[in-house]
């Protein structure tokens, strides 16, 4: 898969309600999908193995055969002959054990560095599968407290705001009644003679009752503009997170690249491995049917 893949597959996520970071299920998804192509390398390289135990077991029948051969002689042809015949013998006898030898360190080689080849696969894969599983586990849980804690923040100073318009009215009320009240007590007090002052004095209540409301509506609209700063710094925050956890996911994914670059590479090495000890075989095949006079049918 190269980076264009998946910048394509990265471009279909929608994003979740309020355009607020990738919705769960489709990073889950990818996720899944990047688990399962590991796994298919993991195949791949279980395969090749597979197919070195075969041509051990193709060689082994090979050498099976060869023994069964029954061994000619030329005693009827003199000593000479015989003497040729024994030199001959002796030689594809030395010929066959270095073979034998040789064939045996090529599939011993192989299936070491098949073994060693899935075993650094299966940890490269295991180890980026955990690191790309605790990602995304750590960028859920960080988009969620922080989001958690915006919005906590948010109801904290919107709860403190409204409880100081509600003291400031508060005070209003307790200021406008005690003033009302004072008057009253006036009233009472005087006579038709302190109509006048009693009018002056509601005229002051009133005005006093103006500015306060007017530094009521002041407060609330303050309040109103601290709240829309709060949601604006926490749709900010929200958004700082969004690109924070795409950059993560980003380097999740070059790295699962890199991981199968390096298993298809491996692969590669093992096939061409794999077409080297064929070759050799075919070529102990060809030398056996010199020495002996029989070929030998490669499906033995």
């Amino acid at each position: 898969m190269t980076e264009r893949d998946e910048g394509q597959r990265m471009s279909g996520f929608d994003t979740a309600r309020g355009g607020r970071g990738y919705r769960t299920e489709q990073v889950d998804a990818y996720l899944a999908a990047l688990r399962a192509e590991i796994d298919a390398a993991h195949r791949r390289v279980a395969a090749l193995t597979e197919l070195a135990g075969q041509l051990e077991t193709e060689a082994a029948a090979l050498r099976a055969a060869v023994e069964t051969l029954a061994p000619p002689t030329y005693e009827t042809l003199g000593a000479r002959a015989a003497q040729i015949f024994r030199l001959a013998q002796e030689e594809a006898a030395g010929l066959r054990e270095r073979t034998d030898g040789e064939a045996q360190e090529w599939y011993a080689t192989a299936e070491r560095e098949g073994h060693e080849t899935r075993e650094r696969a299966r940890r490269a894969a295991a180890e980026r599968r955990a690191e790309a599983d605790d990602e995304a586990a750590r960028i859920v849980a960080e988009a969620g407290a922080a989001a958690d804690g915006l919005r906590h923040e948010a109801e904290a100073e919107a709860t403190a705001v409204r409880e100081e318009a509600d003291r400031a009215f508060a005070a209003v009320r307790e200021e406008a009644a005690a003033l009302i009240s004072q008057q009253e007590r006036a009233h009472r007090e005087r006579d038709a003679a302190f109509d006048r002052e009693r009018a002056e004095a509601e005229a002051a209540v009133e005005r006093r009752v103006a500015d306060l409301s007017d530094r009521a509506d002041q407060v609330l609209a303050e309040a109103r503009q601290a709240l829309t700063d709060a949601q604006d710094t926490a749709d900010r925050r929200q958004a700082e997170a969004d690109a924070h956890a795409a950059e993560l996911i980003a380097r999740a994914r070059a790295a699962e690249e890199r991981v199968n670059r390096e298993s298809e590479r491996e692969i590669r090495e093992h096939e061409a491995r794999r077409d080297e000890i064929r070759s050799h075989l075919a070529h102990v095949r060809t030398s056996l049917a010199a020495l002996t006079g029989r070929t030998v049918d490669p499906d033995e």
